[in-house]
């Protein structure tokens, strides 16, 4: 949007467009606030800073981006909490978004995923990391309102902007089309504004996974396994060792997940000549490891390289209208509807680096093995070794519905009414088939020199051709069998909100000087659905084709140049004949599954939230400056009924919420600001899922879902201030510190059985611990011990609980906007960085993810030529895991943004223009923090984007 400057003797308007009326317009609405944000604003012809919303705001201290494996931001992540704790509305109302994330994710918390919305049909995006009492609560480290584009931001009378872009990924080396159109029509009385955008995204990811940090494996035989009762059990495999009762077998020491065999194979004796096969072999000498190091020698847990390739169609749409019968009145409506189809293929091929058990024919040979001092494979050969492949068919459908109508009335001079409606309507399936098969046996090499292990296999595992069958086939006795797996799994999410808000100014400029207070209400509703196969699914996987002929379903890979060293494609199947064997398009799934293809609790949950809130602004001099001030208070009440495996709870809490910001003018360019808060984020709805059953078999373990889960809290402290020195430029430097409580843990208490039904339903369940109640496996395990009431059975109780530590982040933030006109017309800079640490009383209350960020933009536009380069940088942080802690690594992406005002077309504002985004492919990385080798490593490419955008 054009901006009008005027010079210091205020005889000359200057028109300032492009990228630095968006930094203009953040620069004029930082200096106007009272509390601690930053805003981001489209520029003359509409256009974000960056093409995806996230990206936009990437610039801001203190903003993290989250991306999606395909390398586009997805989520932002505020002073160092996650993307749970971030507040996203929209218009000031709240919106649910019900993706599940990136493709390998399945979070069903209060995230929202921007990539949903493109960033043509916004008008600005602002970011408060302070509260005030009129703002929607639910965000402990932030709150981002994105404010959609309507007719009056494009002027008065008619304009079009009109847009064409084609984008090419060096992965997937293809392009990707995206079109914009809107209209706009604004009069003194009425506005009119309709947008549509649409998109086809082509894109190619490849990479390094593994599951967890190490397993190890043991030496194998066959052996005479006999009963308690010396009764055969049948010929079996196990570790070799002794043990009572079991001659030549012993349980290793480690999680003895593979096995080796020091029985010669084929390809082993064809290496080896004089070798034949079935000679026993001293594995010793062969491995060059002791016993001790064979039973204990490392490899990460189903290491795998693997690629995604698919595309994704988007359709966003809008449609605001304005009404303003007088000056006093304006009515306005904003409708958003957004859909996007999601269609993917990932294949990943585990190495066997767990389960190749001697049973089923796949027992290695290991030779020439170098560990380094823990006991890790660095590099060796390893005979006998088949390959698994995973092939994953995603099919994702994403839809999103806001309607929002709003009324401002200007009652008196004094007295302003504004009311808002909000409904929003957002639905999600995700189809991810699995499908697991096996190639022939071969040699393969393991070499960890890089960022991901070379692995090379003498079976070319890119070829349809090479002996891929669906399971390992017969193992060497013959009556073993490593079936394939076809897993299906789909999982379904529905969102809703619906919101009224009612609020009141008092005051001539009630911002400023005057009282504010208000209603708000907001019905919150999320359901997930998880659906399995079970018998029928896998009755129908076993009677198909797949298992006689399955070399006839494979296909080469379709990707012939995958990143890294050793494996250059991964072969893959045919989808459509895939389904078609077992007929998957006419199958109907269980929809009751308890749990989702992650692992993760699904139910439903509800909330209704009602809050009041009064503040109070003022501005007075102090020592002859001016001092504003903002104070305020909110009640927020919370009703939850939460549902999950046939329970149905329902919980509410209060809380007191105030806020108060100042900012006072040392100077007429120095501004100081102070900031102290309460906020809140309610805890994550999959952590609260009711449940109290029995865990496994026996009586050991009940598991229970603590839905009293309280929420987040922080107390919040800012102190900094700015000194800007012209229209556009200024530094500023801001120090935060949150005390934060309220978060999660699980939590275990070792009972006596006797004691266990009251405290179960202590908790609020309904559980019987009776002869009644219990299974006939249940009661063996209890007479064993010596009854309920009497004998010495313990259980633990595992629920999830609130734990009392305080966690404080503390971090600077410091930004600067600087021109450059003294030196070149038209040249600048802006740059910010955050620096954030933390402290937990509690090691359970250890914030995951934190990390400190740093962005440069150096730009220049003059004579119609805008061109900068963006520079972000996002360090390296803890980022958790299951089996051991895990690092992100530093990430930079370098971007480039260059357009041309075409002077022929000068009516019609017609710019071409040259976009480049991670430019140096730059990989996303984390390793296990024990030793720094790889635990994910996924290069998405760089993308170059050339397109044609007028306005007229």
């Amino acid at each position: 949007m054009a901006q009008a400057q005027n010079s210091a003797n205020m005889e000359e308007e200057v028109l300032v467009t492009g990228y630095r009326a968006s930094l203009l317009n953040s620069t004029a609405a930082k200096r106007n606030s009272v509390g601690f944000s930053d805003e981001v604003f489209s520029d003359d012809i509409g256009k974000m800073p960056s093409q995806n919303l996230a990206e936009s705001l990437s610039r801001i201290p203190g903003v993290r981006i989250e991306r999606e494996v395909t390398g586009e931001g997805q989520q932002i992540s505020v002073r160092g909490l996650g993307p749970e704790f971030t507040k996203v509305v929209m218009n000031g109302n709240s919106i649910s978004v019900a993706s599940d994330g990136s493709l390998g994710s399945g979070q069903k918390g209060r995230q929202v995923d921007l990539d949903m919305f493109p960033p043509e049909l916004f008008s600005s995006l602002a970011v408060n990391k302070t509260s005030s009492a009129q703002q929607v609560e639910g965000g402990v480290s932030g709150y981002v309102n994105m404010r959609t584009i309507r007719a009056s931001d494009m002027g008065d009378g008619s304009h079009f902007r009109v847009g064409l872009e084609g984008a090419y990924n060096e992965m997937s080396g293809e392009t990707s089309p995206k079109y914009s159109f809107l209209y706009g029509y604004d009069t003194e009385k009425f506005g009119v504004l309709a947008g549509i955008v649409g998109k086809n995204s082509k894109s190619r990811t490849d990479g390094f996974e593994s599951v967890g940090n190490y397993q190890d494996g043991c030496v194998a035989h066959w052996y005479d396994a006999v009963d308690d009762d010396d009764q055969p059990l049948g010929r079996k495999s196990g570790c070799i060792g002794n043990t009572e009762g079991r001659e030549g077998y012993y349980q290793s020491t480690g999680a003895n997940t593979f096995n080796y065999t020091d029985i010669a194979t084929a390809d082993y004796a064809a290496a080896h000549p004089g070798v034949n096969v079935g000679d026993q072999l001293d594995l010793n000498a062969v491995s060059g490891l002791t016993d001790e190091q064979l039973d204990n020698m490392k490899l990460p847990y189903i290491g795998r390289p693997m690629y995604t390739y698919g595309d994704r169609d988007s359709l966003s749409m809008i449609l605001s209208a304005q009404f303003r019968p007088n000056e006093n009145i304006e009515a306005s409506l904003d409708i958003l509807r957004a859909e996007a189809d999601r269609s993917f293929v990932r294949n990943e091929l585990v190495n066997i680096y767990r389960r190749n058990y001697l049973q089923y024919g796949l027992a290695w040979i290991p030779e020439n093995i170098q560990l380094n001092d823990d006991g890790v494979v660095q590099s060796g050969t390893f005979y006998n070794n088949r390959s698994w492949v995973g092939s994953r068919a995603y099919e994702e459908e994403l839809t999103y519905t806001s309607i929002m109508p709003s009324l401002h009335w200007q009652i008196s001079d004094v007295f302003v009414m504004d009311l808002s409606g909000s409904r929003t309507e957002s639905d999600f399936d995700r189809d991810e088939p699995y499908l697991l098969y096996y190639s022939a046996p071969g040699v393969m090499t393991h070499d960890y020199n890089s960022k991901m292990p070379t692995v090379t296999h003498s079976v070319d595992v890119a070829s349809a051709g090479s002996g891929w069958t669906f399971g390992a086939g017969p193992g060497t006795e013959g009556d073993a069998y490593q079936a394939g797996d076809f897993r299906f799994q789909r999982n379904a999410r529905t969102t809703e909100t619906t919101s009224f808000k009612a609020d009141f100014a008092l005051g001539e400029d009630a911002d400023i000087s005057g009282i504010k207070f208000g209603v708000h209400w907001d019905e919150n509703i999320s359901d997930t659905t998880g659906f399995t196969g079970g018998d029928d699914w896998n009755n129908r996987v076993r009677n198909s084709d797949l298992n006689d002929n399955f070399a006839n379903y494979v296909i080469d890979s379709p990707i012939t140049d995958l990143t890294g060293k050793g494996v250059k494609g991964i072969a893959s199947v045919n989808w459509g004949a895939v389904k078609d064997a077992v007929d998957y398009d006419n199958f109907v799934p269980d929809s009751s599954a308890g749990g989702d293809q992650f692992g993760s609790t699904i139910g439903d949950i509800e909330e209704k939230i009602f809050a009041v809130y009064m503040e109070g602004n003022s501005e007075s001099e102090v020592a002859g400056r001016p001092f504003r001030t903002n104070f305020g208070v909110r009640l927020v009440d919370t009703e939850q009924t939460i549902s999950a495996n046939g329970l149905t709870k329902t919980s509410d809490y209060s809380r007191i919420l105030p806020s108060f910001n100042a900012v006072y003018d040392v100077t007429e360019s120095f501004k100081v600001r102070g900031s102290a808060s309460r906020s809140l984020t309610r805890a994550n709805p999959s952590s609260m899922f009711p449940s109290a059953a029995w865990n496994g078999s026996g009586v050991d373990e009940v598991a229970v879902g603590n839905y009293q889960l309280q929420p987040f809290e922080s107390t919040n402290f800012d102190l900094g201030g700015e000194w800007y020195f012209g229209d556009l430029g200024y530094v500023g430097l801001n120090y935060y510190q949150k005390d934060i409580t309220g978060f999660v843990k699980p939590r275990d208490r070792q009972i006596p059985l006797r004691e266990v039904q009251a405290a179960v339903e202590a908790l609020g369940y309904e559980f019987e611990v009776s002869e009644d109640s219990l299974t006939d496996i249940q009661l063996v395990a209890v007479a064993d011990c010596g009854g309920i009431k009497d004998g010495t059975c313990v259980t633990n109780i595992s629920d999830d609980v609130n734990i009392e530590g305080v966690t404080t982040l503390t971090g600077w933030e410091a930004i600067w906007v600087m021109p450059l006109d003294f030196l070149v017309q038209g040249l600048g800079f802006n740059a910010s960085m955050n620096k954030i640490d933390q402290d937990a009383s509690d090691p359970d209350g250890e914030i995951f993810g934190i990390s400190d960020t740093t962005n440069f933009t150096a730009y220049y536009e003059n004579f119609g030529f805008q061109t900068r380069v963006t520079y972000t940088l996002q360090e390296g942080t803890e980022t958790g895991g299951g089996w051991s802690p895990l690092l992100a690594d530093d990430r930079a992406q370098l971007d480039l943004s260059a357009s041309y005002d075409l002077p022929m077309f000068s009516d019609y504002n017609v710019t071409v223009s040259l976009d480049a985004y991670n430019l140096t492919n730059e990989p996303m990385r984390s390793v296990f923090e024990s030793d720094g080798n790889t635990f994910n490593l996924r290069y998405p490419g760089a993308t170059y984007t050339l397109g044609i955008r007028a306005s007229f």
